[in-house]
Parts: C-alpha cells; structure tokens; sequence
C-alpha cells in the first residue's frame, strides 16, 4: 500500500490514537496488535474512523502524519499520510519527554486547535508538583497529608509532630526504594522499601543526620509526607485506588474502585511490593463512605482538570484513618490498566468520540 497526501479539500474526519512506537510499527507490517483491534471495534460501535499513529509520525510544518488510517464503513486499514486528526487519545502509559517534542505538541494544540488527551509532559507527573497545586485549591486541602521537599530540617521537624512519615521518590515508583521513619522512645526505626522486601534499621537520635546523609546524597529528588494511620483488615492497614475517569456524557464518573491490602510489606499496599487487591469492599467501608469517597474523588478530577484540562484518566489512592477522615495520598495521571478489553479503556475512546462530535470538529 502506497503513502499518499492528504485532500487539499480538508482534513480527513476521524479521531487519532497515538500509540508506542513498538505497537505501531508492527501495525504497518501487518502485526496488529490487540490494542489497535480494540479501537477497530470501538470504531465501529461508535461510527466514526481511526487514525493510527506514534509521535515520531507527526510533521509539524505540514502539520500531517504517516498514519495506519482504519474506515469504518469499509472495514480497512490503510497505510496512508494524512492530516494530524483534531482530536487525539494519547494510548503509550510513557510520558513526554525531550524539548523538541514538547514544543511541538505544545504548537499544534496552542495554534492549530489540536487536542492531544492525556499526553502529560514527564515533568507535570512530579508528585510533588501535583501536591503543591492541589494544596493551593481550598477544598482540596483538607484531604491532604502534609507534605514537602526531603531536607533534614524538614524531615526532623514532622517526625517530631507525626512520628511517622513517609520518604517516597517524587516521581511515580510503585511502592518501591521507600523509606518509613518512625520515632521510638530511643531513637528511630527506619524501615526502607525495596523489592517486596523490607529492611528495618535502629538509629539512635544523635546518629540521626548522620544516616540521613549517608541515605540521602539527592534529598531534592524525595519528598517527605505525613504519615497516615490507615484502617486496618484483619491487622494489615489497607487504601483505595480510586479511578475517575470523564465519559461520553462530559462529566467526571469514578469508573473503578478496588482496595489494596498491605502483605509482604506492611508499611506500603502497592501489588508491586507484595500488597493483595480486594475487590469486595463491604467488609472494609460502609456504602456511605464509598460514596464520600467517590465525590471526594470527582472534587479532587475536577480540581486537576482545571491545571491540566488534557487529562481524562486519575488513579487516585485514597486512604480513610482509624477516626475515619478521608486523604488522598497521590494523584497518578492515566495509570496503568492491565487489561486491553476494559471498560477502562473504553471509557475515555467514547468521550473522545462525544468531544469530537460535540466541537463538530
């Protein structure tokens, strides 16, 4: 199948979906990947085309892309050039990275109109960053722990008032190379987190900075974060990841809700390290916390959509204390979602499709 150049006429209707390069390559040697079958079908349920491509695809001075463009109506899917589409789904769990492709994508959507849903550049996924915004938004704040950037001053000072807290990467790390601080009537347990495995250390107080700098040498790169006595199932404390999600009718609906149980490692719930999924939740809340929860959640969505109105996909993890006060212990933007086939998936292809039908675009 030949490239061709888009109609002068205009653009082709249709709605992108940016995919890995890796998935995208074996699309053009006629390897499709479950992923692109997925959208077919979702094409085909919603009537409308698909084109398929990966950021390295896109010319920014033609403003066109070497695409796999699938027809509806046809059934096909051609290896064609075409113009960028004007609503787009960003499918890669990777985020944006290297100046020239920000730059790039900043462009087309600041001066051609072009919606690129949930590309979020590497920087904006800074834990810390996502805290310090919704810190400054006045009823996000009660939901959250204190936190700030690990120094040894401020690390000293919440220990003192919290006796526990939390040592975490900025950056997203699965529940793992974390550090839980706790204050005894001698000193200190530090207990880190690696690997499904934990390792607890005893620091005397006056060994305390000296083991913070020995354990810290890029104390910028961490933040420290109250810690939060969360309930407990059966003596291992658990937490919520909570997934709102915008839909076809435009607004912000909590799609998923699954508890994770602390197992391997008992300081953190994360499966990565060890932790069980729990999917029935009546043992552990009542349907009115759920549902304290859940708006709690749609106010938090909101809150970020204003910062970043790109993004249609949060895993929120959501802890609830032993006096029953809701926190929210991070915002992740489009977590991962194991399963091609789920409503997970489906969710934000269909409010794509009712925003592109929406704008008449």
């Amino acid at each position: 199948m030949s490239l061709s150049t888009p109609s002068k006429k205009g653009a082709i209707v249709m709605i992108g979906i940016i995919l890995p390069s890796r998935i995208f390559k074996n699309t053009i040697s006629k390897k499709p990947d479950s992923i692109v079958q997925f959208y077919k079908d979702h094409a085909q349920k919603n009537k409308v085309d698909i084109c398929f491509y990966s950021m390295k695809s896109i010319s920014q001075i033609n403003k066109t892309v070497k695409a796999m463009v699938y027809s509806h109506e046809n059934d096909e899917l051609l290896r064609r050039e075409t113009a960028i589409p004007k609503v787009n789904l960003y499918r890669s769990t990777s985020f944006l990275k290297g100046e020239g492709l920000i730059r790039k994508i900043e462009y087309l959507t600041k001066n051609h109109d072009i919606i690129f849903f949930n590309v979020i550049k590497n920087k904006d996924r800074s834990k810390y960053k996502i805290h310090e915004y919704l810190a400054s938004i006045d009823e996000i704040t009660s939901l959250l722990p204190e936190t700030g950037t690990l120094s040894f001053l401020k690390m000293v000072g919440m220990i003192d008032r919290f006796n526990k807290i939390y040592i975490k990467p900025k950056r997203s790390c699965k529940g793992n190379n974390i550090y839980v601080l706790e204050k005894t009537n001698t000193g200190y347990t530090m207990t880190h987190i690696l690997k499904t495995k934990e390792t607890i250390k005893k620091i005397p107080k006056n060994e305390l900075y000296t083991y913070y700098s020995s354990t810290f040498s890029s104390p910028k790169r961490f933040i420290v974060q109250q810690g939060v006595e969360s309930k407990e199932y059966k003596g291992k404390k658990f937490d919520f990841r909570v997934s709102p999600q915008k839909t076809k009718s435009g607004a912000w609906k909590v799609i998923g809700m699954y508890a994770r149980v602390a197992d391997k490692c008992l300081n953190v719930t994360n499966r990565d390290q060890g932790g069980l999924l729990k999917f029935r939740l009546t043992p552990l809340i009542h349907q009115k916390k759920k549902e304290e929860i859940k708006r709690s959640c749609i106010k938090i969505a909101k809150a970020l959509e204003l910062k970043y109105p790109q993004v249609i996909d949060l895993g929120l993890d959501i802890a609830i204390d032993k006096q029953e006060k809701i926190w929210l212990l991070e915002a992740n933007f489009k977590p991962y979602r194991g399963r091609i086939d789920s409503k997970h998936h489906r969710v934000p292809f269909e409010h794509v499709v009712w925003y592109y039908k929406r704008k008449k675009l």
